[in-house]
């Protein structure tokens, strides 16, 4: 027997979601998983939203992310294949990054659609708007948080005062290139390429007129921009989740950019030869600066970080918390095992994600907007760029080593996120 919708009685959607077809659920969801994908929500978390909205209107969904793309299928809850038209929708994504604001809005949206406070007309509208509008922080103010970012860098890799401002120009001159690179989609894969060779060429010149300079420390902190340490770990990630795809298409991307930055240092170290010296790859150890100038660069790279990531105004105060809780927890446990980088991360991960969980129930916001900018802080992109090095300078076992370190750090910080969601969960999905 059949309704009058055309479809038989026993594959009719729930109450709550009659005054409404698939094909315009359909739509809505794919607009919302684009908007939450190209604002740095993981594929696992960005799929069980997916599912959970469909399930809240009365339908199933079977979403597949990948960082480049969204495909989606929505069907009655009891669904046989062969009795409904299926409705299929997929999209192309070509830009996605962290965008912290926009993200909380996109989830205070489908939230009031949940809640019926809103329709999913009114929901899609909304959506358009928020990618629309212009972004918290302007584009001036992103480029000085990528310069001073750089700075804080080079006093966390115990550089001098000379390091320091060195860096501090790299990393202006990377974040200026960004800005114009990114105009043009062909010449915006050059960005990391062109931020390693300058690092190396400043690096290089830096020794030339000031020979006690770090190159190594110079390289590391002017680029920190461009290593792509959240994105490996977002890849160790999903492959934890058991999103395969999702997780070595990202992983895959992290390797491929720690490459062309590696390849502009090796380029500058090709000519560099030339005058006997050689690829910079940390050799000394370094005494660093005091404690009042760790907590200022602390202070300035949470704030920086906040401002990349593009976290709203009023929630600025949770980057710079975060970022304490990370630091404060590495160098307690680095004191007493300093052997042992990946228990100091387990331990720092777990801190900054129950932390996290804790403001975001307080709030009732996503956790990202308060996990990000501390985990950005333990990331080990700088590992995979120092094993890279090793290998191209024919040093096979450090380089070895120094992958192996990063792997076990990002596995760290993973198990240390997965065990803060058992310990205190939030108690919203994203």
């Amino acid at each position: 027997m059949t309704a009058p919708g055309g479809e038989p009685d026993d594959l009719q959607p729930t109450p709550s979601a009659r005054h409404k077809s698939r094909e315009q659920l359909a739509d809505y969801l794919l607009d919302m998983g684009a908007a939450l994908a190209s604002y740095g929500c993981p594929s696992y978390r960005l799929e069980d939203v997916i599912r959970a909205v469909a399930e809240a209107e009365g339908y199933r969904a079977e979403p597949f992310a990948l960082p480049t793309g969204l495909f989606l299928r929505v069907t009655p809850k009891e669904h046989t294949y062969d009795a409904v038209p299926e409705v299929h929708r997929m999209t192309r994504l070509s830009d996605w990054g962290v965008d912290l604001e926009r993200l909380t809005l996109v989830d205070a949206i489908f939230n009031d659609v949940v809640d019926r406070r809103a329709s999913i007309e009114q929901g899609r509208a909304r959506i358009r708007e928020v990618v629309k509008r212009p972004a918290a922080w302007s584009p001036a103010l992103v480029w000085a948080a990528t310069t001073v970012s750089a700075g804080a860098a080079a006093v966390f890799f115990r550089g001098t005062l000379v390091d320091i401002l060195v860096a501090s120009l790299v990393g202006a001159v990377v974040g200026a290139s960004r800005v114009l690179l990114g105009r043009d989609p062909a010449q915006r894969l050059l960005s990391e390429f062109m931020g390693g060779l300058f690092a190396a060429m400043c690096a290089w010149l830096a020794t030339l007129v000031w020979p006690s300079a770090s190159p190594e420390v110079i390289v590391l902190a002017g680029a920190i921009s461009l290593f792509p340490g959240m994105t490996f770990t977002t890849g160790l990630a999903e492959i934890a989740q058991k999103n395969l795809v999702s997780g070595g298409a990202r992983l895959m991307e992290s390797g491929v950019t720690l490459l062309l930055i590696l390849f502009g240092v090796a380029l500058v170290a090709g000519f560099q030869k030339i005058s006997g010296g050689a690829l910079p790859t940390p050799a000394v150890v370094r005494s660093g600066l005091g404690l009042p100038y760790q907590a200022l660069a602390l202070v300035v790279s949470s704030v920086a970080f906040g401002v990349l990531f593009q976290v709203p105004r009023r929630y600025m105060w949770t980057a710079l918390v975060s970022g304490a809780t990370g630091y404060a927890v590495t160098a307690l446990a680095m004191r007493h095992i300093p052997e042992a980088p990946h228990v100091a991360a387990f331990c720092a991960a777990l801190a900054v994600c129950i932390l996290s969980n804790g403001l975001a129930r307080l709030t009732n916001r996503p956790a990202q907007l308060f996990q990000l900018p501390g985990m950005i802080l333990l990331v080990p992109g700088s590992f995979g760029f120092v094993s890279l090095g090793q290998l191209l300078a024919k040093k096979a076992e450090a380089g070895v080593q120094e992958a192996f370190t990063m792997a076990l750090v990002g596995a760290a910080l993973v198990i240390g996120v997965l065990v803060a969601n058992v310990v205190l969960p939030a108690r919203k999905l994203l």
